[in-house]
């Protein structure tokens, strides 16, 4: 292939054609991306509980729920209980424990249902990257890699020009940008 002098594609014109690329698909991938979010939301709405339920967490999450309970309801006894015979003593008042910490590897239910949660968003997400918007996003993020690599890649500029128009013409999206019309006067 024989290259004609001043034909070889400048560092400005590889720059103007990726920026072009994130143009012009950028608005697709971000209307994509959006769906996909609205579907994700949406098998989450109707699937946490269900899937706690599959999984048997519904069981583990409410068994902690009441110990924890009763570990509330204990501490406020305790407490009261210490409180009230520290009354009764000077010596008692005067070597009371102020605080208490819990211990740093209590599982919570709060711990248990945030785990919960971003196993069904990953789960969500699986199954949102197979609906038909999931695998458009997929197409649309990689036909701006290819897009991309042949920027890259090209030397000609019209050859890079006619190759990006087949290309985005898959997607409904045209390379060049057509003027409107402007009204008569």
């Amino acid at each position: 292939m024989s290259k004609k002098k001043g034909t070889e594609l400048k560092l400005h014109q590889r720059e103007h054609f990726e920026r072009k690329i994130d143009k012009r698909l950028k608005p697709e991938i971000e209307r994509e991306e959006l769906r996909i979010k609205t579907t994700i939301q949406s098998i989450l709405n109707k699937g946490q509980k269900n899937f706690a339920k599959k999984i048997g967490a519904d069981k583990v999450i409410s068994a902690l729920e009441k110990a924890e309970e009763n570990l509330r309801t204990a501490s406020r006894n305790a407490y009261i209980f210490f409180d009230k015979e520290a009354s009764k003593s000077v010596s008692y008042s005067k070597s009371k424990k102020h605080a208490f910490n819990g211990m740093k590897d209590d599982i919570s239910v709060k711990d248990c249902r945030e785990q919960l949660s971003d196993w069904a968003e990953a789960q969500a997400e699986q199954l949102a990257e197979k609906t038909p918007q999931g695998q458009r996003l997929a197409y649309l993020k990689a036909l701006q890699e290819k897009a991309e690599d042949l920027v890259k890649e090209a030397s000609i500029s019209d050859e890079l020009t006619a190759s990006l128009d087949n290309l985005f013409q898959m997607v409904g999206v045209s390379w060049e940008r057509h003027l409107p019309q402007l009204p008569r006067k």
